[in-house]
């Protein structure tokens, strides 16, 4: 036996802080009648009932959203209750005023009522409301847009990269063979170059803030250049295979300059001119002199054009002034003198340009080239077609086509800087042609010489998509949770909404336009009727789920959160039975050290 440790008080002492605590969370439980009094109760509950709790609170007040809706839908659709009335009447009014028996005063009576009706229609929809929100005169309609990204399948023909001003723009072309050269930037002159895109793949992107819709269902992909004083081109460069082969670049412009940079050494010389001339379409060219100094002696050329039985018969003469003249006679035409100066050819400065004097569009038979003189060679008009074309005997770039439709104005534009560099020997041909007719000069020269077009512009276009009009509505709260909400539509029905502002049995009004309309009113506010109608049995149906799943939800709650008070009373009675009996316990375990008194005696 010890006396100094009382195991069977201490045995007993924690047995009746148990039962003592038992008996206080039964007497919390049924107090409450609860069975989660706190989160320790029930982690796991706790948070599966207080989620329970939102849904159900949500529901509730859902419940009360759909019932402010039912009302708003009554207060709407009893205005246009009455509205039609109105209407009925006004119609009646106006077919009896269409009756010969009336008299002109019978009329003005008839009339001055049926505007009275129309006032009151605006006065009805003006005062029709619902918390101070107007119901029927509601003209603050939203444009619908479309957000949707743009997905565009085309290609041009561009080698990359290219460098562009504002922004960079690659273009990879179809087939371009791995040789072929790339564009270099330029600082000297800028090309301004917008595509214009509009194809049946595309999905175009608009109205970034949502107001404004764009829509065409049937494109197609096209280019559209603007031009300045300085004109426009149009060049994409691909590597050809066949030396004999030169393809022109297509330009759309009012005007067109060509700047040819050459070296800054003195003596290069220029010669061996070129000559195309294009008749019908056929196209022979006429070539001359050798690449070296121009000489003086005079040589002649003929050209006959058997489809079209036209013979072309040029002289040309180098004069002593190192001026050169071309005359050419055609048989059934007129005779055209073309002057080119050939001192800025023999000796160039470091930028010269050569651009025609002026030109007009030419037909058959008609002047075939107007003269050319000083150091510029410009094209004028429109619609024009004209190109460069790199004579491709030693592996030089030549430009494909590019198709050029109408252009536009006003868009946003794409500015690059395009430089294109000619090896030493080759040959360069610029030119134009207007109609059937074409002039095109090859320079060559024997050093080294750099070729800068001017001003390319295209611009990026998507087509307006068809505009859809949204009337404004009230969004209905119909649910617990995001998004679940009835939207309710709200019209403009007073006189400019349906239509009648016009409408009566006297000048101006037509009596016969005048029935016509009013069916068209009348037809128009049965079906918002009919709208609200059935917006309100289907509120009516939506509060009844509502209610229901409130109800169960509800009952989930209950069965995780309440206490059962019968199985709670059973644990409290066998607690407090417990506690009592520990206690008596308790009291015999602190008598049993008094035994060991008895062996001290």
């Amino acid at each position: 036996m010890r006396i100094a440790h009382n195991i069977s008080t201490l045995n007993t002492l924690n047995k009746l802080n148990k039962n003592n605590k038992s008996t206080a969370s039964s007497l919390e439980k049924l107090s409450s009648g609860l069975h989660i009094n706190k989160a320790a109760d029930d982690a796991a509950g706790m948070a599966i009932s207080e989620k329970m709790r939102a849904q159900i609170r949500g529901l509730a007040q859902a419940e009360k959203n759909i019932q402010d809706g039912i009302s708003l839908i009554q207060t709407a659709e009893g205005g246009l209750q009455e509205i039609t009335s109105l209407l009925q009447r006004k119609r009646e009014l106006i077919v009896q005023g269409l009756n010969d028996t009336n008299t002109y005063e019978d009329r003005r009576t008839i009339d001055q009522e049926i505007h009275q009706l129309a006032d009151e229609i605006n006065s009805i929809s003006e005062r029709t409301e619902f918390n101070t929100i107007n119901l029927l005169s509601r003209d603050d309609y939203e444009i619908l847009a479309d957000r949707s990204s743009s997905n565009v399948a085309f290609s041009i023909s561009d080698p990359p990269p290219v460098t562009s001003i504002h922004k960079n723009v690659v273009y990879k072309p179809q087939g371009t063979p791995p040789e072929a050269r790339h564009l270099v930037s330029s600082s000297d002159t800028s090309v301004t170059t917008d595509t214009y895109v509009n194809t049946n793949n595309i999905t175009p992107i608009v109205s970034p803030d949502g107001r404004e819709g764009y829509n065409d269902k049937n494109t197609d992909i096209h280019t559209t250049t603007r031009t300045d004083t300085n004109t426009t081109v149009y060049e994409t460069l691909t590597a050809l295979s066949d030396p004999q082969y030169t393809t022109p670049a297509y330009w759309h412009s009012v005007g067109m300059n060509e700047t040819i940079f050459g070296p800054k050494d003195l003596g290069n010389a220029y010669g061996s001119m070129l000559e195309n001339i294009h008749v019908n379409g056929s196209s022979r060219p006429i070539e001359y002199t050798s690449r070296s100094n121009a000489g003086t002696v005079p040589a002649w050329d003929h050209m006959w054009f058997p489809s079209t039985n036209l013979s072309i018969m040029r002289y040309r003469t180098v004069l002593p002034d190192n001026s050169m003249e071309i005359k050419y006679v055609i048989t059934n035409g007129d005779s055209i003198d073309s002057n080119i100066k050939l001192s800025n050819l023999v000796n160039p400065p470091t930028n010269s340009v050569i651009s025609d004097a002026g030109g007009s569009p030419l037909a058959n038979g008609n002047n075939i080239i107007n003269p050319i003189s000083g150091s510029t060679f410009n094209m004028t008009g429109t619609d024009a077609d004209a190109g460069i074309t790199f004579d491709n005997s030693l592996g030089f770039l030549a430009p494909t086509d590019l198709a050029i439709n109408n252009p536009a104005v006003g868009q946003p534009q794409v500015s690059f800087d395009w430089q294109l560099t000619v090896p030493q020997g080759s040959s360069v041909t610029l030119g134009f042609k207007y109609g059937p007719f074409a002039l095109k000069l090859d320079v060559f020269e024997q050093t080294h010489e750099t070729i800068v077009t001017n001003h390319i512009e295209t611009t990026i276009h998507t087509d307006i998509k068809d505009i859809d009009y949204i009337p404004p509505k009230l969004d209905i709260q119909a649910g617990a949770n995001q998004d679940q909400t009835i939207s309710i539509p709200l019209f403009n029905v007073n006189k400019q909404g349906l239509g009648i502002t016009n409408i009566g049995i006297l000048p101006p009004s037509v009596p016969e336009q005048s029935l016509a309309q009013a069916d068209r009113a009348i037809a128009k506010v049965s079906n918002y009727r009919g709208i609200y109608g059935a917006l309100q049995n289907r509120m009516e149906h939506t509060l009844n789920n509502v209610g229901n799943s409130a109800e169960n939800l509800t009952s989930a709650e209950s069965r995780i959160r309440d206490a059962d008070i019968a199985k709670e009373m059973l644990n409290f009675t066998k607690s407090n039975i417990l506690t009592q009996a520990t206690q008596t316990m308790l009291a015999q375990a602190n008598q049993n050290p008094q035994a060991l008194l008895e062996l001290l005696k």
